[in-house]
């Protein structure tokens, strides 16, 4: 392998190939990613590893299911977003900048997160990250 540049090394953008360090609650991150229909939400402030996080767990887990991952920041992801509880795809969904839906979407999402763990799907995992505000979660669940 050919010696990295600097560049390559410390990534200000992307996922870091070289300086990936697992946070603390990486374990926990590969346990709940290997459960399926269980929801799982990623959420804290912008830049401290979320995404790249949940891609280097995500090579990590053995999961051998589709791996789909949209952007909220895509306008062409976002149609896709909007269709997830009445297409119900297969597979490990992952929904970056969550927190750019409007209402109405993370609301239709989240029930559908809701729905998948009580039926405990086995097909299907959701995964949203995003920032949250002080606070607040990315999530609300109503009973």
């Amino acid at each position: 392998m050919p010696v990295p540049y600097l560049q390559d090394v410390f990534k200000d953008s992307g996922v870091p190939t070289f300086t990936f360090v697992k946070p603390p609650e990486y374990k926990k991150l590969l346990v709940s990613l290997r459960t399926l229909g269980k929801g799982l939400v990623i959420e804290g402030p912008s830049g401290i590893g979320k995404t790249s996080s949940i891609t280097k767990a995500l090579e990590e887990s053995g999961i051998d299911l589709q791996i789909s991952k949209l952007s909220a920041r895509k306008i062409k992801d976002v149609e896709t977003i909007r269709c997830i509880p009445s297409a119900e795809p297969k597979g490990v969904i992952i929904i970056d900048d969550f927190h750019r839906l409007d209402a109405e979407t993370k609301n239709a999402i989240a029930d559908y997160m809701k729905t998948l763990a009580d039926e405990e799907s086995t097909e299907t995992k959701i995964v949203i990250v995003g920032i949250n505000k002080a606070g607040d979660s990315l999530v609300k669940f109503v009973i």
